[in-house]
């Protein structure tokens, strides 16, 4: 096109709000919008977070959503995009949005915990519990801990005694089930 040719509406940039809609603002909007959409999927599905985030996430992706919906309209207003695939597009993140709203399936609880093994009829699999639950760490099971310290098998309590000794950081309080019952109250 030349310098002093008449500009014509077709030849004119698309814009939003009286914003120009150049490439640059494409990739961000897209990028913008697939971060959005990882940050939804991912903070609904990791453990530990906030359940007000849990919640926000969704609307997060609507509004990016909101925005690439608006480009691509401008977009398909200026004749400088298929009318079909940004209806799809468009579609697609709405369809996305929707599925984030769908409450998340609620996880699986496992058929027997390891603080429930500490009861087990099996006294190798009551020590094994044991041991095991002193190396997580979470004193939240030293209450069982403790009843072991009662065991018919001595391999048990011992393997429960030192489970204690490692919650409580080291620190060993003997046999003694009172002692163990007021530092784990």
């Amino acid at each position: 096109m030349r310098a002093d040719a008449p500009s014509t509406p077709d030849a004119e940039e698309p814009s939003v709000v009286g914003v120009r809609v150049r490439p640059i603002w494409s990739i961000v909007l897209y990028a913008l919008l697939v971060a959005s959409a990882g940050v939804a999927l991912y903070v609904q599905r990791a453990p530990n977070v906030d359940p007000t985030l849990t919640r926000f996430a969704p609307w997060l992706f609507l509004v990016f959503g909101l925005g690439f919906s608006i480009y691509r309209v401008a977009l398909v207003a200026a004749r400088r995009y298929s009318p079909f695939k940004a209806f799809i597009q468009i579609f697609l993140a709405a369809l996305f949005f929707l599925l984030l709203l769908l409450p998340g399936a609620a996880p699986l609880a496992p058929v027997r915990t390891t603080d429930s093994l500490l009861v087990h009829s099996d006294p190798r699999v009551r020590a094994q519990a044991a041991e095991v639950l002193g190396w997580r760490g979470d004193i939240s099971n030293a209450k069982g801990l403790i009843a072991a310290l009662n065991d018919p098998d001595q391999d048990v309590r011992t393997a429960a005694h030192q489970a204690l000794v490692k919650l409580n950081h080291g620190n060993d309080l003997g046999s003694s089930i009172e002692a163990w019952g007021a530092a784990f109250p």
